[in-house]
């Protein structure tokens, strides 16, 4: 066996002239391009295999490789070798320069809009399109220093930039410093940053939104404003400039910084020359190599600038390393499979961080320690933060699992930016306070009205320690004016409360907030403005509605014009579980649903949506009720999807629209265009009048539908239903408005002295003085 994976190795060695090398632009050496090369996901099950994808590739994409499965950049033709070698792969982009290029003409784009005034060009700490505009496409460094300045000018005190370092080229690295005012003093500090790894470009825009959004919502949104009066945060954008800045100049895809090693090869990945347990698994020796450590940690002026700078700063409590890609939340150890001593704890912020990121786009993130999640890696930044100084310390994968890669579109940027800033703030919490109040079912908008309404809510302890003991109190009222009551929480065991808002009058707004005080002395209240921010719910009545469980298809219809799918049909049935479908319904009760061709197949492929576009459009329902007998009804719709399109070789290039008709179907009207892969059923509640005026001739409409070539698309959908919330008419309210005043009275007084029907108020089929001394009572009565 070694002699044949050894003449395998040397057969390939000594073929690397029949593959096509980065080849230089004409009349630049010093730009490569790669037309033709391609990102390749390889499954390697054996070390002769491994040796050859070894010897095969030009670029490792993945962080590390081994036995499984890891991403390579290959050269034209070299995918042939892998089939003829028998080795598995999957294609993830055909042509590595394309991506680049259309990156290219994309940024000149922008950067010329910029120029004529087009966009903006942000300014104003991101709060408005002029904020955003800056995030619609990638930045080189010069860009990402000058927007630094931007920010610290939008609000004066708020924010310093420092310089705090040099790269070995002499660029400067550089932070942002952000807390609120008469800070930082002894508020504990965490620290993010991105562009350690030079073409992973996704990571100093992500960590430059941080600070755009930070900026921008101190003072108007109160979990920002409260968290930066109590802690600090420190950015900084990019790790490598070096590296960084080549990416844009010369070779898109370098990674490491640039060292001239003395050999003919330059750079070393930085993320293997940090001090704690260098030199160890997972990090190369080999100058030429991706993951080459360096000859002695902290080797690099970048990466002492960083040590040196964390060392300075004794209030650190956390430190996330971004990188991309993968979507994988990474905490230590990265150099051994052994468990570090906080394992528990970063098992449970991992989770929080996991589902704040899912919450916002149904993004999905797997979490774990280095080592076992992914891959060996010694040397890394994280390591060294918790091993050497004690922080709380990740490395994480951002945007997307390979589709893209480090070529991620640029409208991915504020998605990403979007979902990994609530889990930054749920870690800032954890730093900065003793618990958090949290709302497992999420606090009502309408509650039923004339019952007291309970709200069940969990006190997540943070580092200060979690609440008090008995200190726990909800405050309400009813209106927007007066003062608020006071109620002790009801402790349900554990960290787990139960807080009762009082009965309210339909039609009126009862307002409230939750108090209490933690282990360490510190009030925490939600919102974290309160009593000035409340949360509030307005108190109606249901009183209509129209449910379906789909577990039949009756009133339902398959199909409409332009449908062209060949396969993948609607169809209620009971799913089969594939890797893209659910095996189950999403009723509590029943097992049908409606999902495209729910059947398994031989493959995830073969039933899914294929070569177009396949309808459902629901029977017709009503969305109103008797106007006469209730006044400020609403209708709310729900429904249970399910949507997969993250697989194939083109996967994440579709969507399906969902449109709302009031109108029996004569014109639609987008409710919303799905394109998550939340990996279970989602429910999603919309305001109809929100989109269109409620009528009695309602309709929705799913379309699913496969665009391109290469995507898996499967859709579910299920428990559709329509409620309508109103208040009974008060009898006095003879105009309907909802209220009872002189305006009623006029109204009644005329329609009496006209003799007109209306004012029959005790319905005896005449007009009289029992009418008015019946409508007098009333309206005495409201």
């Amino acid at each position: 066996m070694r002699r044949m994976i050894s003449a395998v190795v040397v057969l390939l060695a000594c073929n690397q002239s029949l593959f096509a090398q980065p080849h230089a632009v004409p009349g630049d050496p010093n730009v490569q391009r790669y037309d033709g090369y391609q990102v390749v996901r390889v499954s390697v099950a054996t070390p002769r295999e491994l040796l050859a994808v070894s010897s095969l590739m030009d670029s490792l994409f993945s962080e590390s490789m081994g036995m499984g499965t890891f991403d390579v950049l290959l050269a034209p033709a070299k995918t042939d070798a892998l089939r003829e070698l028998g080795i598995r792969f999957e294609v993830l982009n055909p042509d590595v320069q394309r991506s680049i290029d259309a990156e290219s003409a994309r940024i000149r784009a922008a950067e010329a809009r910029a120029r004529g005034g087009a966009d903006g060009g942000g300014g104003g700490g991101g709060g408005g399109r002029r904020g955003r505009a800056w995030f619609d496409d990638y930045k080189d460094l010069n860009a990402i220093y000058a927007y630094l300045d931007t920010l610290v000018a939008s609000k004066p005190g708020l924010s310093t930039v420092q310089t705090i370092g040099s790269s070995l080229e002499g660029r400067p690295m550089k932070a942002i410093r952000i807390t609120g005012p008469g800070g930082p003093g002894n508020r504990p500090a965490v620290i993010y940053h991105g562009g350690q790894h030079a073409r992973e470009w996704i990571s100093p825009m992500t960590v430059m939104y941080f600070a755009d959004q930070l900026i921008a919502g101190y003072g108007s949104d109160a979990r920002i404003t409260n968290l930066l009066n109590n802690s600090e945060v420190i950015i900084v954008p990019v790790m490598n400039p070096d590296g960084y800045s080549y990416t844009w100049t010369n070779q898109r895809m370098w990674r490491k910084n640039r060292r001239n090693n003395g050999d003919g090869t330059f750079g070393v990945d930085l993320n293997r020359n940090w001090g704690y347990q260098w030199g160890g698994e997972g990090a190369s020796n080999q100058t030429n190599n991706e993951t080459y450590r360096g000859p002695s940690a902290f080797s690099e002026p970048e990466t002492q600038v960083m040590r040196d700078f964390i060392t300075a700063n004794p209030r650190l409590k956390a430190h996330i390393d971004f990188h991309s890609y993968s979507q994988l939340i990474l905490s230590p150890w990265a150099y051994t499979d052994d468990l570090p001593p906080d394992a528990a704890l970063f098992d449970v912020l991992n989770a929080r961080m996991e589902a704040a990121i899912e919450a916002v786009h149904g993004t999905q993130y797997v979490s774990g320690p280095t080592y076992v999640t992914i891959y060996p890696a010694s040397g890394g930044a994280n390591d060294w933060t918790y091993g050497a100084r004690g922080l709380l310390g990740w490395g994480w994968e951002l945007r997307d699992t390979g589709e893209n890669g480090f070529t991620l579109p640029a409208d991915q940027i504020i998605p990403t930016g979007e979902e990994t800033i609530q889990s930054i703030l749920t870690l800032g919490e954890y730093i900065a306070f003793p618990f958090t109040f949290g709302f497992p079912q999420s606090l009502p908008e309408t509650i039923a009205a004339d019952t007291p309404v309970d709200i069940n809510i969990d006190v997540v302890v943070q580092s200060g320690g979690g609440m008090q003991a008995g200190t726990g109190m909800v405050y309400a009222r009813t209106g927007s004016t007066g003062p608020f009551t006071a109620s002790a929480l009801v402790s349900l065991g554990g960290n787990s409360y139960r807080a009762t808002l009082p009965a309210t009058e339909c039609g009126d707004v009862v307002q409230y907030y939750f108090e209490g005080l933690g282990a360490n002395g510190m009030t925490m209240r939600s919102p974290a403005d309160a009593p000035n921010g409340v949360h509030q719910a307005l108190a109606y009545s249901t009183i209509a509605g129209y449910s379906d469980a789909c577990e039949s298809a009756s009133g339902w219809t398959v199909g409409a014009a332009g449908d062209n799918a060949t396969t993948g049909i609607w169809g209620v049935m009971d799913p089969q579980a594939t890797d893209a479908q659910p095996g189950d319904d999403h009723s509590p009760v029943g097992t049908q649903c409606w999902i495209t061709d729910g059947r398994a197949g031989s493959s995830v492929g073969t039933y899914d949506v294929d070569s177009g576009t396949t309808t459902l459009t629901s029977p017709m329902f009503s969305a109103v009720e008797n106007v006469y007998e209730f006044v400020g009804f609403d209708a709310v719709l729900s429904y249970a999807r399910w949507y997969s399109n993250n697989q194939g070789s083109a996967a994440n290039s579709d969507s399906m629209p969902v449109l709302i008709s009031n109108n029996n179907g004569a014109t639609w009207t987008a409710l919303e265009t799905v394109s998550e892969n939340a990996g279970t059923w989602v429910v999603k509640t919309f305001r109809i009048a929100d989109f269109v005026t409620p009528t009695s001739q309602m309709k929705l409409r799913f379309q699913a539908r496969d665009l391109g070539d290469g995507s898996i698309v499967e859709a579910g959908v299920d428990d559709i239903a329509i409620t309508i919330y109103g208040c009974p008419r008060r009898p006095a309210d003879f105009n309907g408005d909802g209220f009872v005043d002189l305006e009623d009275y006029s109204a009644f007084v005329l329609a009496f002295e006209a003799g007109d029907q209306s004012a029959d108020f005790d319905e005896s089929g005449f007009v009289d003085t029992d009418d008015f001394d019946a409508f007098v009572r009333a309206f005495e009565a409201g």
